[in-house]
Order: structure tokens, then sequence, then C-alpha cells
């Protein structure tokens, strides 16, 4: 018999629906319950791609005594945390105070009042690398519940106490954005793989916030670069990345990128399919660039529903086994390849070696250079990369023929708002029709999805929308539709991106920025955390978004708003900066002032979309690019955009860039070397342009 869950429209709690546990999704009904039975809830928060989950789920969730144990003592709620995740940052934040550490599967337990007392994430069926089971965990909260309830109860006030007290002890100051810049760098210069790239030990996180400070900095410091391009070579290099189909998995579970946790998700890739790109291009690595182009590529063809939104994740797990669907034995490569082409693989990837992974399967990923490869299996210098392509088309088609990883599909405003950020930039910078077409596509999907109320939907599946607007989906779908405004020059996204933020923007800031709005459901606490973690922090890039419109609108609103939300958690910025880089970007272009490049003349000509992506290659998070019209805007119009008052393409039609700072503006510059000569840091004269 299917519980509650069999009628929600997330994926994830749709999976646990014919469990044996008697879930309740997360609402009143739940909470009543337990307020009327006098019962403690277990509330357990995933997600649909999440691995660990999916274990515990086979071990405990559909064991019928720990089924019967849960439904007997406790009202058990299942949450999806992309569909609610300000339940999730509420009850991590509980668990991380009691125990230092946090994850998924979260496991919390939690008075009729929703207070947590007791919690941690995975726990096994039984005893197991010095954690209890789960069973024993479940007789010992009931039993503690049973005999000793106002120890429970005052034990959940005490801890939430402290919660709400860590929350309003923050102190509003400067930003010193050199020095925390310098203690950036030191401070991860000393957890640095020198070898492979990245931070700490294993298991290792693309940290995509993280590089893109070292990107904007590394013009300027060689550690900075140094850092950037190993990581990039190393993620790049090993088996996270998606040498077949494009795309990144989640995590390495080693130090060498080699052998990842396989679930993709659309977070990930969006951002490092920007940042390869703007890496590449900016500092001249191919390579790079290819990697941003497969991933986005792999957006398009995997991700993206057909009404334009894309979807959120894919598993890890698959009947196979996890990991099955990515991997090859050596029979495989030769049973799908012609022997030459199977040659080439072979030796490029070193599959003649010790297997990467399990079961003897491997990893496609090359470990050596093309050409040797090439000279390994007799081909000729000159027919190498074809029939490298040719293998790599044949492989990939093989592989869709196997039984692919579940994708959850449900479409969420603020990671689809941060693949229109993506996308949109991709395909003016590279350029790439394709990527500005699909961005343009989810850009409409998002102005769609919004409620009588003016409020975002946050997740949406099948036609039914659910989950609660957050500071997220505010700050990423306002970056979305200003950056796909900015760079194809159509005024109204950048409208409705203006509109969005004067909206919401009230509901999220007070004293710092909220993750949850004034307007939406009450919970025992409004988390606030600044913190870049997987997705870099919202709070930081609605700063972004709210200085990239003050310099293209004029509003000083804008600017005093970045500045406020900059300056309530500079304190901790200062103490931790690697854990606020993009707060220390949201600073650089706070203090300012931003450098703002409009290129105006016809979009559709080609020297129009040239100089507008030698703009974009050389601009960072400090400098705002905008494509202008070919002719004066209308009064109305420049008053509202005032950075494109008298902008104009050449008198012969030909497009002109103006580099302005503050309201000074350069001479108009015609041609791309000039552009990146004056972007490169020449003198700036104090010249005002009309």
């Amino acid at each position: 018999m299917p519980n509650r869950l069999v009628d929600e429209s997330s994926p994830y709690l749709r999976q646990h629906a014919n469990n044996p546990v008697a879930w309740f999704p997360w609402g009143e009904e739940a909470l009543a319950l337990a307020r009327a039975e006098d019962k403690p809830i277990f509330l357990s928060i995933g997600y649909a791609a999440c691995h660990w989950c999916h274990v515990m789920e086979r071990e405990s969730f559909e064991d019928t005594e720990a089924a019967s144990i849960l439904n007997r003592d406790f009202v058990p709620v299942k949450v999806d945390r992309e569909e609610r995740p300000d339940i999730d940052a509420v009850y991590m934040a509980a668990v991380q105070a009691m125990t230092g550490v946090g994850g998924w599967p979260l496991s919390v337990f939690l008075t009729p009042a929703g207070e947590p007392f007791f919690g941690g994430t995975y726990f096994p069926p039984e005893p197991r690398w010095g954690r209890p089971s789960f069973k024993e965990v479940l007789t010992a909260i009931a039993r503690a519940w049973r005999e000793r309830r106002a120890e429970v109860v005052d034990g959940a006030a005490t801890l939430l106490a402290a919660l709400r007290q860590r929350e309003a002890g923050r102190v509003r100051e400067a930003l010193d954005l050199s020095g925390a810049r310098v203690a950036f760098i030191r401070r991860l210069d000393a957890t640095f793989d020198p070898v492979w790239g990245g931070f700490d030990s294993a298991p290792k996180f693309p940290t995509p916030s993280r590089l893109f400070l070292l990107l904007d900095l590394a013009d300027r410091d060689q550690a900075a670069r140094r850092l950037l391009s190993v990581t990039l070579d190393g993620m790049a290099a090993g088996g996270m990345y998606d040498w077949l189909g494009g795309g990144f998995h989640r995590y390495s579970v080693d130090r060498h990128w080699l052998v990842p946790h396989f679930e993709k998700m659309l977070y990930d890739n969006a951002l490092l399919a920007r940042l390869y790109g703007q890496a590449g291009l900016r500092l001249g690595n191919p390579r790079w660039v290819e990697v941003a182009r497969a991933t986005a590529e792999w957006m398009l063809a995997v991700m993206q529903g057909p009404e334009g939104g894309f979807f959120s994740s894919t598993d890890a797990d698959t009947p196979d086994g996890e990991g099955f669907y990515f991997t090859w034995t050596v029979e495989e490569v030769r049973s799908a390849l012609s022997r030459t082409q199977a040659d080439l693989v072979i030796a490029l990837c070193d599959l003649d070696g010790q297997p990467s992974f399990e079961h003897g399967r491997s990893l496609l990923r090359p470990s050596r250079p093309v050409a040797d490869a090439g000279a390994a299996a007799g081909l000729a210098p000159e027919v190498v990369d074809s029939e490298l392509a040719a293998a790599r088309r044949t492989l990939l088609a093989v592989r869709r023929q196997r039984l692919a990883p579940a994708t959850d599909d449900k479409r969420l405003a603020g990671w689809n708002g941060m693949a229109v950020w993506a996308l949109a930039w991709l395909g003016a910078a590279l350029p790439e029709a394709r990527f500005l077409a699909a961005a343009q596509r989810a850009a409409r999907f998002l102005r769609d999805r919004t409620d009588a109320c003016g409020r975002l939907e946050r997740a949406w599946r099948d036609g039914v929308a659910s989950g609660t607007e957050t500071l997220e989906d505010v700050a990423w779908v306002a970056a979305g539709w200003l950056q796909f405004g900015e760079v194809t020059g159509h005024l109204a996204w950048i409208e409705a991106a203006d509109a969005l933020v004067r909206r919401r923007l009230p509901h999220y800031l007070a004293e710092h920025t909220f993750d949850t709005p004034d307007d939406g459901p009450a919970l025992i606490m409004r988390p606030h955390n600044p913190l870049d973690n997987a997705i870099p922090s919202a709070g930081a890039v609605l700063a972004l978004v709210l200085a990239r419109l003050a310099a293209i609108t004029g509003n000083d609103e804008f600017a005093q708003s970045a500045h406020r939300i900059v300056t309530g958690d500079a304190a901790l910025a200062q103490q931790v900066p690697e854990a606020f880089t993009t707060l220390l970007q949201a600073a650089a272009a706070v203090e300012g002032p931003l450098r703002t490049v409009v290129v105006s003349g016809d979009p559709a000509r080609g020297s129009t979309s040239a100089l507008l992506a030698t703009a974009l290659r050389q601009g960072g998070s400090e400098t705002t690019v905008l494509l202008g019209p070919a002719t004066p805007l209308p009064a109305e119009m420049a008053c509202r955009f005032p950075v494109l008052g008298g902008r104009r393409a050449a008198p012969d039609g030909a497009p002109l860039a103006w580099l302005c700072e503050g309201g000074v503006c350069r001479p108009p510059l015609r041609s791309s070397g000039e552009l990146v000569a004056a972007m490169s840091g020449a003198a700036f004269p104090d010249i005002l342009v009309s």
C-alpha cells in the first residue's frame, strides 16, 4: 500500500512512496498529528541523486522491522532538500551544531513543535564504523521521549536559543578587501594539492566559487593563476569529467579526480561550464574552452525539457550498480570499435593497465598525449584526430543503449537561473547561437513561473508547482535575466530582473539577507547562510546583481542595498575569506565602481558580436558588459538606462565600444585590439564622452 508520498510531485519523495514507512510530506497534517499523539517527529531529508540516501532507503526504510518502530513511536516525515532548502537549512544547522558535521541523508528527531533535539546523517542497519544501528537509535530516542521528556524538551529549547543567538550576534563592519584577498590566497595555498589541484585531501569537490575569485585575481597574482590552472587541468583530466558525454559528476572520492560519485547536478555543470569558458577564453587555454562547450552541450542534450526548463540532476545509481553506465571493460571497447580505433582508445586511456574502477571496469579518460596513443595504435598522424572523434561518437552511442541513471526532472527556479546565466554568457562570448537560444527558452520558462502574488515558483514538474521561493531563486533568476539582457541588448530582460529585485528584496533584507522571505511559510527560525557551499552564497550573488543593476540604471538604492549585504557579513569574511569568495567579489563590485563596457551596434553584424565577445572575454566580475543599440535610445529609455544614453554605432554603422567607470568614459573604441588594450589597464583619461 503506497504511503502519502505517492501524491507528491517530487521524484525524490515519490521514490519513497512504496516504503513500509508511513511517510508524511512536510506540512500541517504531520505536525498536527505529532501534537495530537504526543509523538516526536523523525525528519529525513535527502534528494533524488543522493547515493547514501538510496543506501539508507534500501537498508532501513524498506526494512519492515525498522518501519514498524518508526510508525509506532514517531511521525515520519520526508523532505526533498532541493524542493524545500529552507527546511534543510534550518535542520542542517541544528545537526551541525550538535555533531560538528552534516550531510545527506539528514536524519533529525524533533519535538511535536518542530524543535530538533537529536540528529545525524546516515545510520547503518547494523552497528558499523563507530555508529549505532538505525534501529538502536530509534529505540533509544523513543525510550528517552517516554522516560526523560523534560530533559529532551529542555535540550531542544537550549539548542534553538543558541542557534537564534548566533544569528542575532552578527555585527556590521567595513571589509578590508585587499587584506581578505591576500589571506584567501595564502589559506588556499596551504591546503592546495600541487600535483592534482584542488584543496584538502579526498574526497575532492569542485569549488567553483573559489575558482571564480582565483580567475578574477589571475591577471595580477601568479599564485592565484597557478592554483586555478592546476585545478582546472586536474578536474578536466580525471574521471570526474565525463570525457564521452560531457559534464561533471558531483565529486571525486580520491585526490586524483579519478573515481567520482556519478550523479550529475545542474548547478555544478552550469557553474563549471561558465568557469571553464571564462578561464579558457581569458587565459588562452583551448582545452578549457572545449570542456566548457562539451559541458554546455550536455546540458542542452540531456537536461533541458521540452518547455525550456532544465532538470535538476541525474542519479549515481542504476540497477546494474553505481558507475556501470559510465565505465568500460577492455572487451566492451573492442566489441564496439574497429581494431585500430579500439587500440587508439585503449592506449590513450591506459585500459591495459590496472582497472580504475570496480569489477574490472575503468573510466575512460585520456592519460597520455593523443599523438603518442595514435603512434602506439599504428595510426598515421594525419588521421588520429578523426579516428578518435569517430571512436568517441561510437562509444557514446553504445553507452546510450545501456540503462541510464534516473533523472530528477523537476525544474528549480534558482538552478535554472544559473543555467541562463551560464549559457547566455557562453553564447555571446564563444559565440554560439545555440547556447543563447537555450538560455532564452529557459528565461521565458522562468518568466512564466511566477504566482499571483509575484513570488517565483520554487519547483515545477508535470505542470505542478511545489516548494516555496527562496533567496537562491530570486538571486539567480535575477542574475540569469540580467545576464541575458546584457549580452543580447533585449532591455526587457534587464527590466524583468530590476522588477523582480524591487518586488522581492524587501522580503529578504533586514539586518542581513535571510534565505527565506518574511511572507513565506513560518519555520522555527529564518535561516541565514552567507557562506559559499556547492552553490555560491545567494546573498552575495544578489549583491553582485544589485551592483550591476545600479551601474546600468543609476539606482542608488540598489547600490546601498548591495553595500548593506556585503557589510552585514564582512566580519566573518575577514576571518575565513575562503568560505566567502562570492562576497569578496561582491565587495569589489560594490567598492568599485564597476567598469561598464557598452558595445553599440547592430547585433546581426559579425563585427558587433566580435567586439561584444572581446569585452566579455576580458571582463571579470568587476566589469559589466552590455550590448547597446545601434542608434540612440528614445529619451524615456535613456532615462531608465542612463549608461546607454548617447551610445550609438559609428556613422558608417560599425560598432563602437564605450569603456566607462563612474560616469567617466573613454572615447569610443572601434577594434578588439583597442578594447583589449583599454581593458588591460592603460591609463584612464579624465574625459566624459556624451
